[in-house]
């Protein structure tokens, strides 16, 4: 009891200067501690950044086949974005991306079509030839899955089609002697398993780079001959098989 109210006395000694020093020391290590906030979880979105006047230019190896013989043809796109629309009726914001192309080049670009590109609270869609489909969904981390056509009628509401694989790692890829990488990359997959089978293939495969947006695309859709004796996938009856490789971006 005595050695608490010598305390008390010592501090009531005590000038007004140190009180406010005193009481400055505890207010400040108070503001401290409110202003303290958790770190918010990485979800992702600069996979697919969205900045007015950014473009990206693609090299695209396209095979059309028929009979089983492919006819082969090569050119560039170029996808720009190029307006920020009005929020959608959800407030989200929706982009215009324009995308152009050129056989060489050396040849001017011709606008080949519009894609509308959205983010939807956790889902981000594109929409080509009036179709939208999910294109990436928040956060982005491995093995998650869902439905690319969820806007569309394609598939029902609760098919899971879609897949990330690869998470965060790197990517190289060559094309026309030139090797492109990248330090963190995200691939998502349709399912395998369910589209690749004897009679049909198809394999749609797009790898996004962190900072820069997808940097590779594959859509591979073959019909094979089919006849009483069974089905043969490695004659393609019909079908198509394009790549694109990014080769250049900036703004």
């Amino acid at each position: 009891m005595k050695k608490t109210y010598s305390l008390l006395a010592h501090l009531l000694r005590r000038p007004a200067g140190a009180w406010a020093l005193l009481l400055l020391t505890t207010a400040g290590g108070l503001t401290g501690c409110e202003n303290e906030t958790m770190p918010v979880p990485d979800q992702g979105r600069d996979y697919y950044p969205l900045e007015l006047g950014a473009y990206r230019i693609y090299d695209v190896i396209d095979t059309a086949y028929q009979a089983n013989v492919p006819t082969v043809s090569r050119f560039q796109f170029r996808e720009q974005v190029d307006t920020a629309l009005e929020p959608d009726a959800t407030g989200q914001p929706v982009y215009r991306v324009i995308r152009s192309r050129r056989t060489l080049a050396t040849d001017p670009w011709k606008i080949d079509s519009v894609i509308t590109v959205a983010v939807k609270g956790q889902a981000l869609t594109e929409q080509r030839n009036n179709r939208r489909t999910v294109e990436l969904v928040f956060p982005v981390q491995e093995g998650k899955t869902w439905n690319i056509n969820a806007f569309n009628t394609l598939d029902s509401l609760t098919v899971v089609n879609r897949f990330y694989v690869g998470a965060n790692q790197p990517f190289r890829i060559t094309r026309g002697g030139q090797t492109y990488q990248y330090d963190q990359t995200i691939t998502t997959v349709n399912d395998l398993a369910q589209d690749v089978n004897a009679a049909y293939t198809t394999v749609l495969r797009t790898t996004f780079a962190r900072g820069i947006g997808p940097v590779y695309r594959v859509r591979r859709r073959f019909i094979s001959r089919c006849d009483a004796v069974g089905c043969n996938p490695a004659f393609k009856q019909q079908g198509q098989s394009r790549s694109e490789v990014l080769i250049a971006s900036g703004k």
